[in-house]
């Protein structure tokens, strides 16, 4: 049984998770680009964060949990370290250990059922602290800030005129910029309200079509509903994966969604909020395709499959492609999903 020896160094922070993978070894999960994880035992799941995440991350995680728990939204629990530390800093990152759950991770939905399931505990989440006012430790700032997001693409646009893909982005950043020039003025401000910030099929822990646990809380912090909700409808309503250039916008399972969601959140979604579903899940499409297309000029997307594609630069250039025209039958289906 050979054990990577930064797993087993790192480990020793905690004496009961290092016993179990002397016994018991560990296995690495497929997907996911941005953590590397290790499920030792079917007890612990132990992650080195990307370094994009700051350890302070865990004090919102912990400081956001009990009132999830409270509410019945199950959540992995954070493992402190023999002691008491809520992760450990080491030379090649920041080390936790989170309690293992059992459950299924999908990443295509297979029911409508698996959509309402979704769709009702998201809304559990966000109605779980909607009444809370936390001041975040760690803050990824402008993550839903589409203006900057096309202001960024316009900027690699101009300083990369040379790049060998610059003659395939162009054609695709103008259809964005003309894609969001459409969208309708807010007729009035949406409320700030506590969100997961990826609540991707992915991050829904599933046994049949019932949701068990919402997995994956370092994106938490303060957002709009329309821009979590739409991330997440991006998501669970794609016929088709993220990095499929084909993908259709399914009228059925957006219905599931918004219909469960809404039935959920009665007690405090708001008009507007409600009004915003329609045009949500294309506001974050075209986002996610600007941020894909400047990263393809710029290389600098932090995560990317090297065994499917040869830089970053053709795996984000696949991605825009696919978010765009996700986004363009998301608009072409509207008056479907008002």
């Amino acid at each position: 049984m050979t054990v990577d020896p930064a797993l087993a160094e790192a480990v020793t922070a905690w004496s009961e998770v290092a016993r179990d993978l002397a016994a018991h070894g560990a296995t690495r999960p497929t997907g996911g680009l941005i953590n590397a994880t290790w499920v030792v035992g079917r007890r612990w799941v132990v992650q080195r964060l990307h370094p994009i995440f700051g350890g302070e991350l865990h004090h919102d995680i912990a400081a956001l949990t009990p009132h999830l728990v409270a509410a019945g939204v199950p959540v992995p629990p954070l493992v402190a370290a023999d002691d008491g530390r809520l992760w450990v800093d080491r030379d090649d990152g920041a080390w936790r250990v989170l309690r293992f759950l059992p459950g299924a991770t999908l990443h295509q939905v297979e029911t409508l059922g698996q959509v309402r399931s979704a769709a009702r505990a998201l809304a559990r989440f966000h109605g779980a602290l909607a009444p809370v006012r936390h001041e975040f430790a760690f803050a990824r700032l402008g993550i839903h800030d589409t203006e900057k997001h096309l202001a960024n693409l316009r900027a690699a646009v101009a300083a990369h005129p040379e790049h060998r893909l610059a003659g395939e982005v162009a054609p695709l950043a103008e259809a964005i910029f003309s894609a969001w020039a459409a969208f309708p003025a807010a007729e009035e401000p949406l409320p700030a309200r506590i969100g997961h910030g990826d609540p991707k099929l992915a991050n829904f822990l599933f046994e049949g079509d019932d949701v068990v646990a919402i997995l994956d809380l370092d994106t938490l912090g303060w957002t709009t509903l329309d821009a979590e909700i739409g991330d997440a409808l991006r998501s669970w309503c794609n016929a088709a994966s993220e990095d499929d250039t084909s993908p259709e916008f399914l009228v059925d399972r957006y219905c599931a969604a918004r219909d469960s969601y809404l039935a959920a959140a009665r007690d405090w979604v708001t008009p507007a909020e409600a009004a915003s579903f329609p045009w949500a899940a294309a506001r974050i499409a075209l986002e996610l395709s600007s941020r894909f297309l400047a990263d393809a000029l710029n290389e600098s997307y932090f995560g990317w499959d090297a065994a499917r594609f040869a830089t970053r630069g053709e795996h984000n250039l696949v991605r825009a492609r696919g978010q765009l025209a996700l986004a363009q039958d998301v608009l072409a289906k509207r008056e479907l999903l008002a």
